[in-house]
């Protein structure tokens, strides 16, 4: 292999031929680095089950829920992380079956009835499409929700208090 690179720069287009053989090497490397990084840094291929660090330490079980009140037909899946800042508070309906995890923080579900229920955080509640109910906090919280939103279907549809 040292001789055609020691024949090359000799050669009166040493050069192209110097060029060519850097953009080898660069081209090589790269490629090289990508895919060991890759695969070092993410071991998607393995089967076996893996731990990911959070930011937030995770409860201490995790528990399966029914998704009740899903769609029939096409739906389209909406994550939102939603800030309600302090004093927050609106009367609305959803457009599709919403799924909410409390991030921090504590947030009030006031029903049309008047009853009440508090979550506070690491809380997960699920609310019905059509439900009128009042979102209510003192404090502020910090949510995640995933919500089913069949076309056309509207997130929140606020209402007259």
């Amino acid at each position: 292999m040292s001789v055609p690179l020691l024949a090359a720069a000799a050669s009166p287009n040493r050069p192209r031929a110097v060029g060519i053989i850097a953009l080898a090497a660069v081209v090589g490397l790269a490629v090289t680095s990508l895919t060991t990084a890759t695969a070092l840094a993410d071991p998607w291929w393995r089967e076996e089950a893996r731990t990911i660090a959070a930011a937030q330490p995770a409860p201490a079980t995790l528990e399966a829920f029914d998704a009740t009140g899903l769609p029939a037909g096409p739906a389209r899946g909406v994550p939102q992380r939603v800030t309600l800042s302090p004093g927050f508070s609106l009367k609305h309906v959803h457009g599709g079956p919403s799924y909410v995890y409390v991030i921090s923080g504590s947030v009030e579900i006031i029903d049309a009835d008047g009853t009440g229920t508090m979550h506070h955080a690491g809380d997960f509640f699920w609310e019905p499409v059509g439900r009128v109910h009042t979102a209510r906090t003192t404090e502020g919280a910090e949510l995640f929700t995933l919500r089913f939103l069949t076309p056309g279907a509207e997130s929140t549809i606020p209402l007259a208090q």
